[in-house]
C-alpha cells in the first residue's frame, strides 16, 4: 500500500476513533446518571463529563487506529467501530457501577474495547481474496 494511502486512511481512523472514544465515555457517563438520578440532566454539569469526553477521545485516536491495523484489517470499519464502542460503553458502564476510582475509569474501558476488538476479530470472517 502507498505510504500516502496509509498515512491518510491512519489520520482518518484517529479522528474517527476520537469521536468514537469521546461519544462511548460521554455515553457511559449518561448511563450511570440517568439510572442514580432519573435524568441525564445532572449529567452535563458533571465534571466527570468532561474527563470522559477527552480520556475518551484521547484512548481512542490511539486504540482505535491500532486496533484497526493490528487486529480488525479485514473487517468492515462499520463493525470495527461500532462494535468496539460498544464494548467500550459496556466497560464505561461496569467501571462507573464497580467503585469509582480513577484506576476502574480507566481500565474497565479499556478491557471492553479489547475484549470487543477480539471478539470481532474471531466472528468476523475473513473474505477471499480476488485475484486480480
Amino acid at each position: 500500500m502507498e505510504i500516502k494511502r496509509v498515512a491518510a486512511v491512519t489520520g482518518g481512523l484517529i479522528v474517527v476513533g476520537g469521536i468514537a472514544g469521546a461519544l462511548a465515555s460521554a455515553l457511559a457517563v449518561m448511563v450511570i446518571v440517568l439510572w442514580e438520578q432519573g435524568s441525564v440532566a445532572p449529567a452535563f454539569r458533571a465534571p466527570l463529563l468532561s474527563l470522559a469526553l477527552v480520556f475518551g477521545a484521547l484512548y481512542g485516536a490511539v486504540l482505535g487506529p491500532l486496533a484497526a491495523w493490528l487486529l480488525m484489517r479485514h473487517v468492515p470499519l462499520g463493525i470495527a467501530i461500532g462494535g468496539t464502542m460498544l464494548g467500550t460503553l459496556i466497560g464505561g458502564v461496569a467501571a462507573l457501577l464497580l467503585d469509582g476510582s480513577v484506576n476502574t475509569y480507566l481500565t474497565i474501558p479499556l478491557a471492553g474495547f479489547a475484549l470487543a476488538a477480539l471478539a470481532i476479530r474471531i466472528a468476523v470472517p475473513r473474505r477471499a481474496r480476488v485475484a486480480g
